[in-house]
């Protein structure tokens, strides 16, 4: 009987060791894949800013400005597919409020080049990306 006792606790030792340890994983790689989006998020922002100078002059420029905005929409759609952990909820709601936001001015700055418009005064994508930097503080200091 104590051996059974003592081997049921053991086992459920290693069962909440491994619970814990799963979510310790899964902080780690939602933390991880939040700064990565927030850095490729920042590095659009750079980049688009720049084709739509270029893109004004350049038909080629154009092109890549608007592979550069599609491509950009995948990545937020598939940011938000991720299920974020519990103590990260209200961070991951905010950063998909911001990629809704930023998918809406995406298209509407679409719109603006099929009318020939490439100049981003009318847009907001910048600001929205510099929100989006706003959270980084608060993903690197999620904590399970």
């Amino acid at each position: 009987m104590f051996k059974r006792l003592l081997l049921f606790s053991l086992i459920l030792g290693v069962l909440s060791g491994c619970s814990l340890l799963d979510s310790v994983n899964q902080s780690l790689d939602y933390t991880k894949e939040a700064g990565t989006f927030i850095q490729e998020a920042s590095q659009f922002g750079g980049s688009v800013q720049e084709l739509a100078q270029q893109a004004a002059a350049s038909t080629e420029a154009k092109e890549k400005l608007t592979q550069e905005l599609e491509a950009m929409k995948a990545r937020i759609t598939e940011f938000k597919g991720i299920e974020a952990p519990a103590f990260a909820k209200t961070i991951h709601e905010k950063l998909v409020g911001l990629n809704d936001t930023l998918l809406t001015d995406i298209n509407g700055y679409l719109a603006q080049i099929q009318n020939g418009v490439t100049s981003l005064q009318n847009s907001n994508i910048v600001q929205t990306i510099n929100k989006i930097n706003e959270t980084m503080d608060m993903i690197q200091n999620l904590q399970p």
